[in-house]
């Protein structure tokens, strides 16, 4: 007792006693716990206590598949706590122009991107996720030749990729000879093996979803009985090389047609999911609800037997009487959760709710459960003791009771005052991260620069629990996982998706690269915003990394692809050391700044002054200085890109292969930052 006397009480808690306090805690909050004292750094860096942490709370993340292989868990514990944190504080850990490209895809950690050179064309393929130095390389004129034949001397043709996953490529390959035929090209570049060549009756709205055993493909081409069109699947056995022998699935009751944002598909284990945020009969449903319609079947038996839908006590979507919404900003995904693997429903809507004049926007996470006998939907309706509520030369319209969802579920992002200064054109990217409860969009703030040029920032907005709050756990949620309030017409003190009491602490948000004034930000600036490829942005992104596309918007012109990265174990060749750049602390209000306490104000100043290479000064204007050698760098690239001959290292395949490996464009580009921290 005398030897520890003057030792903290915490630091002498029994291993097992700090093992039990560590299952009750975030990852982000074990991580900031292990940085507080250097007695507790083992909780970060031992594997063998590390495990169980990293196994029970993020068991589905990329760097908890890689721990079970490698068995460096606390690696990846380290790996997932900054990762999660560099994306909600924008601040990412490098960023650099990876290649040239007239088209690509970015799908499964994997960029693939194509470049034109007529005749000659190529489609590269590079590891984002694992930061690889060389890239595979898809001859395209060779491939057309070794799968379709008789298309080898067709000179103009089209060529795209439509899906990445598991080294399975899905391409559409267009030409015309006496008349246009459009083909489904399934190869596998690491082995240059042609796996399937499909000729297609129509393209309209044509999706790949893969895994390593099953493929589907799916088009918005088929009649219904309606008159309107209706998506149709068909699916392909990648271990046998053959095509299913069901007849292919004719999705009748699926509404919507627009993918990522009225529809989405995806392939999880075993089964394929679709989910809409449309309905049959939701006009004509008499208490003006919303419901999604989400369905599943076996990827192996694509029977209407096998289809699986949610009834509607768990598809619940909104109330008509919530407001208006704007359908611009809205997009629809299906993700697993890192922690517990269920399949959830992402939406986002701006909405004007009660018919306040101000709109935000506002995520949505819903959980998808298939209960026994759920493949017809059931409609609630209307009972005989329902009030009504009319105005003067209205007709009665119901007032049901409208569900209050639970608030893990619902996140507030843009107040109306920020929100009214976000445009959409200006918006190119924006995206919800639910394991960190983050926000994401890549926007052009050029109204705070006089120049008018282009100025491409990264804004994020997360929130945390409040201290001492509690969620209710999953046992409470399955049991009732709706809460009612009386009326939808409740009071304007309290919107209907966030109680009085509700547990989260407002939005903070960040912004990068930061308002100060340095060289450093101007290299970060050069990258962001590439002189001569401005005007036009294509962007994507996931957890990890945002992916744009650059350029002036002219026809044939070449993209400048700009990757950003949040992972701290991205470790490109050739990247330079670019300071410590950290995301800029900003009010979640405009009239938040009044509220933004001295002693906030004064941490968000001693965070970007401590780097030495982040000046506190006038807002910086986009520079043009040493963005020549830059604008020669990119230049030379596209040069050396279409006088290129068909390059001689071939390792993936024999001497007269059409794929084999080359060194990645971004070495010869040579514009890559990291950010230490």
């Amino acid at each position: 007792m005398t030897a520890s006397s003057g030792i903290p009480g915490l630091q002498r808690l029994p291993y097992e006693l700090v093992s039990y306090v560590v299952q009750q805690l975030d990852i982000e909050d074990v991580f900031n716990w292990a940085l507080c004292c250097k007695h507790f750094q083992y909780i970060i860096r031992d594997d063998q206590f590390c495990k169980p942490v990293v196994t029970a709370k993020v068991p589905h993340t990329l760097e908890a598949q890689e721990a079970l292989t490698t068995g460096r868990y606390s690696r990846a514990l380290r790996r997932i706590a900054k990762r999660r944190e560099a994306l909600s504080k924008a601040s990412p850990y490098a960023i650099g122009i990876v290649a040239c490209a007239d088209s690509y895809v970015y799908a499964g950690g994997k960029l693939c991107y194509i470049i034109e050179a007529r005749p000659k064309r190529w489609l590269r393929i590079l590891d984002i996720h694992g930061s690889t130095d060389q890239e595979l390389v898809v001859d395209i004129p060779k491939l057309i030749s070794e799968a379709i034949p008789r298309a080898a001397s067709c000179r103009k043709y089209r060529f795209r990729v439509l899906h990445q996953s598991a080294g399975i490529v899905s391409c559409l390959f267009s030409f015309a000879i006496d008349e246009t035929e459009n083909w489904l090209l399934i190869i596998k570049p690491e082995k240059s093996q042609i796996l399937e060549t499909f000729r297609l009756a129509s393209t309209a709205r044509i999706f790949v979803r893969n895994n390593d055993k099953f493929l589907y493909f799916g088009t918005h081409s088929e009649e219904g009985v309606d008159g309107l069109k209706k998506w149709v699947l068909k699916g392909y056995d990648l271990t046998s090389n053959s095509w299913l022998p069901q007849p292919r699935v004719f999705m009748g009751s699926l509404v919507g047609f627009d993918i990522g944002m009225t529809v989405c598909f995806e392939i999880f284990g075993d089964y394929f999911y679709g989910v809409s945020n449309k309905t049959l009969n939701e006009v004509d449903d008499p208490e003006w609800q919303s419901y999604y319609y989400c369905f599943r079947f076996p990827v192996n038996e694509p029977e209407g037997s096998k289809l699986e839908v949610m009834g509607s006590e768990d598809s619940w979507r909104r109330a008509h009487s919530e407001g208006p919404y704007d359908d611009r900003w809205g997009f629809l995904s299906l993700e697993i959760d890192e922690t517990t693997g269920d399949i959830i429903i992402l939406e986002c809507r701006k909405e004007w709710s009660k018919g306040q004049s101000g709109s935000q926007r506002t995520y949505y996470s819903t959980e998808v459960t298939f209960r026994e006998n759920t493949t017809q939907r059931v409609y609630p309706r209307l009972g005989a003791g329902t009030a009504t509520r009319r105005g003067i030369g209205d007709r009665a319209q119901p007032v049901t009771p409208v569900r209050r969802r639970m608030d893990q579920y619902t996140h507030v992002g843009d107040a109306s005052s920020n929100a009214s200064l976000l445009v959409r054109s200006k918006t190119h990217f924006c995206a919800y991260i639910r394991c960190c409860h983050t926000f994401i969009d890549l926007i052009d703030d050029t109204v705070m620069d006089a120049s008018g040029a282009q100025r491409l920032r990264l804004q994020t907005g997360y929130r945390r629990l409040k201290p001492g709050a509690k969620l209710p756990s999953r046992e409470q949620l399955l049991e009732s996982p709706w809460a009612f309030v009386e009326s939808p017409y409740q009071s304007s003190d309290q919107p209907l998706d966030q109680p009085l009491d509700h547990p989260y602490q407002p939005n903070t948000r960040y912004m990068w690269p930061p308002e100060q004034g340095s060289r450093e930000l101007d290299r970060v600036r050069q990258l962001l915003d590439v002189e001569g490829y401005q005007g036009c942005i294509i962007a994507t992104g996931d957890e990890r990394a945002v992916i744009y596309a650059t350029s002036d918007g002219s026809k044939g012109s070449v993209q400048a692809l700009v990757f950003i990265t949040f992972d701290p174990a991205a470790r490109f060749e050739g990247m330079t050391y670019g300071g410590d750049i950290l995301g800029q602390q900003i009010p979640s209000d405009l009239h938040d700044d009044a509220d933004l306490d001295a002693d906030k104000q004064a941490k968000s100043s001693e965070v970007l002054q401590s780097s030495p290479n982040v000046e506190m000064g006038a807002a910086v204007r986009c520079s043009g200085a040493d963005t020549s050698s830059d604008q020669s760098s990119l230049d030379v690239t596209r040069a050396s890109s279409a006088n290129r001959s068909i390059p001689s290292h071939r390792s993936a395949g024999s001497v007269e292969s059409w794929a084999y490996y080359e060194t990645a464009m971004h070495l010869e580009i040579q514009q890559k930052l990291y950010f230490s921290r």
